[in-house]
């Protein structure tokens, strides 16, 4: 069994400005206040550790003990008695089990009743459970313990770094900052720009990794875009699809006021059918064109979860390939990035809400379509469908 024990005074804070951090800052003090469990949700590297310091430590057990277990070191015969042995130790404090997803479903049954125990014993110690990626309902995939355990605890879902737009460059004046190696790079601007667009699937500590790694590169020279793509060429194509990205995104979301006689909807519709059936969609296409398995889940995953944020890293581990290959996928038989394609069905869906309720608040919708900041929605809507959200609305209020 891995214990660790943690007192917890001062503890690193979250670095960044990013609307999707701020949400996350808002969303621990709230769940810090409560008894619930709770179960967080993130990608390797988007901070799962530090989430937990900083309930314990906003929660009326931060005088306690933290206790932090790994699952994945529990030893299979015992299960009860690791737990038992766990909330002795964290008496009055916060118990934290890391990767509850490694547990079988057999040995989860031994001990869920832990959760819903109502005596004093149970109460004095929070629980907070932890998976590396989120419960699904596709076919094949359903983990029967992560579905109970969103239903008897307070969820948290940590956004990934690419989530997090403009905190790379505050990350990095952090590390610099505090490591002595870091602080002596010298980085061009384009070469924090290309850090900045790169998506980072490994999260902040790949982030960390990195600059550590190029302290080694010659000491006193000023990195260029070059000089990074030397030491991890996995950021030139990045580095070109992202250029390409902002020539694409120009191109197809310059402003066109919509025809008087024009079905906006219409022109807008991202039908998945046709994705995956019709030919002209791709130039390699022919007549005996059959939908690429792997971009059918993906679209599929779209439609029932765009609501949610979402990355291609997320989207391309349910349909099990690679990010890389599902960007040439969404690139090749769709013609859209995966953001357009995101894009486009949210802003699709904002107007067929405006459709149906004209009298819809742009503030509610903007929110029930997956969009987290009000005035990207308003600027993206406005370069899509050429008039802003309240516009469009008060449009189909007249009609």
């Amino acid at each position: 069994m891995s214990v660790q024990l943690k007192v917890t005074p001062n503890i690193t804070p979250w670095i960044g400005k990013s609307d999707a951090l701020f949400k996350l800052k808002q969303d621990i003090e709230k769940l810090a206040c409560s008894t619930i469990p709770i179960h967080i949700t993130g990608n390797s590297g988007t901070g799962k550790s530090l989430a937990v310091q900083q309930i314990h430590q906003y929660s009326p057990h931060q005088h306690g003990k933290l206790v932090i277990s790994c699952c994945k070191l529990w030893a299979p015969e015992n299960i009860s008695n690791e737990l038992d042995s766990l909330l002795n130790q964290a008496c009055h404090g916060t118990l934290y089990l890391k990767n509850i997803d490694a547990l079988s479903s057999t040995q989860f049954e031994q001990i869920k009743d832990y959760w819903l125990l109502d005596n004093p014993l149970n109460n004095a110690v929070r629980l907070i459970t932890s998976t590396s990626q989120c419960a699904r309902a596709d076919a094949g995939q359903v983990d029967d313990s992560l579905i109970w355990l969103q239903y008897y605890c307070l969820t948290l879902v940590l956004p990934s770094l690419s989530q997090r737009k403009g905190d790379v460059e505050p990350l990095i004046s952090y590390y610099q900052k505090t490591d002595l190696r870091i602080g002596q790079l010298k980085l061009e601007k384009s070469t924090i720009a290309l850090l900045n667009n790169y998506s980072w699937p490994d999260n902040v500590k790949q982030l960390k990794r990195c600059l550590e790694k190029l302290t080694f590169i010659n000491d006193n020279i000023e990195i260029t875009p070059q000089a990074l793509i030397d030491v991890f060429p996995c950021m030139a194509p990045n580095f070109a699809k992202n250029t390409e990205l902002n020539r694409d995104t120009q191109l197809s979301l310059q402003p066109q006021l919509p025809k008087p006689d024009t079905d906006l909807e219409s022109e807008l519709t991202l039908d998945f059918q046709t994705i995956n059936t019709a030919p002209q969609l791709t130039e390699a296409a022919t007549a005996h064109y059959k939908p690429h398995p792997a971009l059918k889940r993906a679209l599929d995953y779209l439609e029932a979860h765009y609501t949610q944020p979402l990355s291609l890293s997320e989207v391309a581990e349910c349909a099990c390939v690679s990010p890389s290959h599902l960007s040439f996928l969404f690139k090749r038989y769709v013609g859209q990035s995966f953001k357009q394609t995101l894009l486009r069905i949210r802003i699709k869906t904002a107007m067929a809400r405006f459709k149906e309720n004209p009298y819809s608040q742009v503030t509610e919708v903007c929110d029930d379509v997956g969009f987290s900041d009000l005035s990207f929605f308003v600027r993206k809507f406005k370069a899509v469908v050429g008039v802003s959200p309240g516009v469009y609305r008060d449009q189909r209020a007249k009609h």
